[in-house]
């Protein structure tokens, strides 16, 4: 009997899409009044880029209460979120080193797991800036510079394999995929709308990744 190889993040892809949209609808808020540096529009994203405490400190006193209330619910939402898409790209990787035996994709399998970890102490961080309790802006541009650097990496992993596919799908997808990881060192020497285009560029890829896993076609032998 043959299985559909990316059965499990197929049915992971699932949970993304539907936390992503949960999240974004909670999370959403009335920009009007929010400082946010020249360039950046999306609060969170804002947040997430600050270069210095006195510039996350300008971000938060000009959130409104129910605004702020409202961040913190999509951030609340996102420990759930970084789960379910971090599980997602590790069933991914796994199962091209099912099928391509290649070492490699062994071990960058464990990749979304460090990101997981990086992405859970920048919502924590976030969590303490946005109560206006001690945190430490250092820890939070390293953990926010790990987590989309490791995005970047993991799908530019998944894009190398799927160049080799034939497909014209799955070469436009990784041709996407091996922008991350140039727009993400770019970014990270920015500090305005290129930011949020290398953030935004993950919601695309998230939701063609999955439809991929639904209909990539690649069988494996059940043993």
């Amino acid at each position: 009997m043959n299985k559909n190889v990316f059965s499990k993040a197929a049915i992971t892809g699932i949970a993304v899409i539907i936390i992503s949209l949960w999240m974004m609808i909670v999370g959403k808020v009335n920009t009007e009044g929010i400082w946010m540096p020249e360039g950046l529009k999306v609060p969170i994203l804002a947040l997430e880029f600050a270069l210095s405490s006195k510039e996350m400190s300008r971000i938060v006193v000009s959130i409104s209460p129910e605004s702020n209330a409202r961040i913190v619910a999509g951030t609340q939402i996102d420990m759930l979120f970084l789960i379910a898409y971090n599980l997602f790209l590790f069933f991914v990787l796994r199962s091209i080193y099912k099928i391509t035996n290649l070492l490699q994709y062994k071990w960058l399998a464990l990749l979304p797991f460090v990101v997981m970890v990086a992405d859970a102490a920048e919502n924590y961080q976030l969590f303490m800036a946005l109560a206006s309790f001690k945190y430490s802006i250092t820890l939070l541009k390293v953990a926010t510079w790990v987590k989309w650097l490791g995005l970047a990496a993991s799908f530019t992993a998944i894009g190398r394999f799927l160049i080799t596919t034939g497909r014209y799908y799955d070469k436009v997808l990784a041709l996407s995929t091996y922008i991350t990881l140039p727009l993400g060192i770019w970014a990270m020497f920015a500090h305005n709308g290129i930011n949020e285009v290398f953030a935004m560029l993950f919601y695309l890829l998230f939701p063609l990744m999955v439809i991929y896993t639904w209909f990539s076609g690649v069988k494996l032998k059940e043993s």
